[in-house]
């Protein structure tokens, strides 16, 4: 369940990096956003549902390799060899690329091929500590329940802006922080979105004190009966704390179109600035 709902909530933080290419002449945003939630059911949700389905059969519970090998046919091996080899190449592909993308958005002196490589070698370097200092499987699992609560109040104020400004954004000002310019919309006090900060950091702090790991267990577990519904809670309330501290409107952006709300973080995923 975890690894099942990280996958969709570290999309959507991604996705305006992509849908950025996509034609507007040739694909409404209706229809991007009908591919977008395709995209989501068959690339996540149907091999979650596969895993746990080869889990259930063969009796795996804290391990789930070894006795999906063991009560695997013969002829089966070899396709699982394939998936355990190759099947996530492409996903480390894509998140080679955002996180080159999100560290050359940080730090606009970075080329975008410095911030690739020394991300490359970063994470390269955390999975090779992983892997001798710590258990693996307790690792993934804190990493992506962390990430879960952390990034939904995220999408969630996001989503708040997107509706606000009826999806239409400044174009121009949004490129203001990759010229190192200064001013426009979004630039808000000193490129902070400080209500959108605060709201995401509330929703945070609430996640991570709501959160169940291997290793930790949040004081707000004993509301819920010890279930873990930290990306919930995050979520309701990073919504519900930026919706009451900006309550904004929708503003007129250049050539008298509707722009953006005041209050209402950027488009392209990259932070708040």
């Amino acid at each position: 369940m975890a690894a099942g709902l990280s996958g969709p909530i570290a999309f959507i933080t991604l996705l305006g990096d992509y849908t950025r290419y996509i034609s507007p002449a040739r694909h409404s945003s209706r229809r991007v956003l009908h591919a977008t939630w395709l995209g989501l059911v068959l690339g996540l949700l149907v091999p979650q549902l596969f895993g746990t389905f080869t889990a259930y059969a063969a009796g795996a519970a804290l391990d789930y390799a070894g006795p999906l090998v063991s009560a695997a046919p013969a002829w089966y091996l070899v396709p699982l060899l394939l998936a355990a080899s190759a099947g996530s190449v492409g996903n480390a592909g894509l998140m080679l690329y955002s996180m080159g993308l999100d560290r050359d958005a940080i730090l606009p002196r970075a080329s975008r091929a410095r911030a690739t490589y020394t991300v490359a070698v970063v994470a390269t370097a955390c999975v090779f500590a992983g892997h001798y200092y710590s258990t693996a499987q307790n690792a993934m699992t804190s990493f992506v329940l962390l990430l879960t609560a952390i990034g939904t109040p995220w999408a969630v104020i996001t989503l708040i802006g997107f509706a606000r400004c009826g999806g239409m954004y400044d174009a121009d000002a949004l490129q203001v922080f990759n010229r190192r310019a200064r001013g426009g919309v979004y630039w808000y006090r000193a490129g902070w979105n400080i209500p959108a900060t605060v709201s995401w950091a509330a929703g945070a702090l609430v996640g991570v004190l709501a959160v169940s790991l291997p290793s930790y267990e949040g004081p707000l577990l004993a509301l819920t009966g010890g279930v873990d519904c930290s990306f919930l809670l995050s979520g309701l309330v990073g919504g519900v704390a930026y919706a009451v501290s900006a309550p904004g409107s929708v503003e007129t952006g250049p050539g008298g179109d509707e722009a953006t709300s005041a209050s209402s973080p950027t488009a392209s995923g990259g932070g708040w600035a």
